[in-house]
């Protein structure tokens, strides 16, 4: 049987991330991802004449809760790219508050984004998995709720992959580019739905 630290030496995340300690705690947060998947299809699975008896609004209501939890995980995830635009413009040495100086604060916030990005993203999008599940299950509808949520867990997707060549800067920017355009379809999906 092949332990998480053999795991991290050879597999697929070695090849793109040379970071050991990053390429763990990814693979952790991977781990920790798909077994609140598996626990979560468990859940369904073990109460699932419960859930179908429950009164259509309290049912949206509970999987709703999933959709605002992970919409929170993902404004983290998010928050990697104004720290950085700040930390890339010029002006930004210039500004103090008191005696702090406003890049030392910066800096100080990209390390802990940087850090928590991927764990965050991770685990958000298998929130995300189990909202759409709980959503599905229940009787899927050809309606603008249910079409715009598939296409940004496509996108989502997309997304990841893209991720994981960004660690080597062969993503061509694509990681950058899905992620504005999940950020504007999860709005669009949350605020609609």
């Amino acid at each position: 049987m092949l332990t998480i630290k053999q795991i991290n030496k050879t597999g697929l995340l070695a090849r793109y991330i040379s970071n050991p300690k990053e390429r763990r705690i990814v693979l952790i947060s991977f781990i920790l991802s798909a077994i609140f998947i598996i626990i979560g299809v468990l859940y369904v699975a073990l109460s699932y004449q419960t859930l179908m008896m429950e009164e259509t609004r309290q049912y949206k209501e509970s999987f709703k809760q999933l959709g605002s939890i992970s919409r929170i995980g993902f404004f983290a995830v998010i928050a990697i790219y104004p720290v950085f635009l700040l930390l890339k413009w010029k002006k930004i040495k210039g500004i103090r508050l008191g005696d702090i100086q406003l890049k030392t604060v910066l800096q100080f916030l990209a390390k802990w984004v940087r850090k928590w990005h991927v764990p965050v993203a991770l685990i958000s999008t298998a929130i995300v998995l189990l909202h759409g599940y709980l959503a599905i299950i229940r009787g899927f509808k050809l309606d603008f709720t249910y079409i715009s949520g598939i296409v940004t867990t496509i996108i989502l997707f997309f997304l990841m992959v893209m991720g994981l060549k960004r660690y080597k800067r062969i993503d061509k920017q694509w990681h950058l580019k899905l992620g504005i355009g999940f950020f504007i379809l999860f709005m669009i999906h949350a605020t609609f739905a």
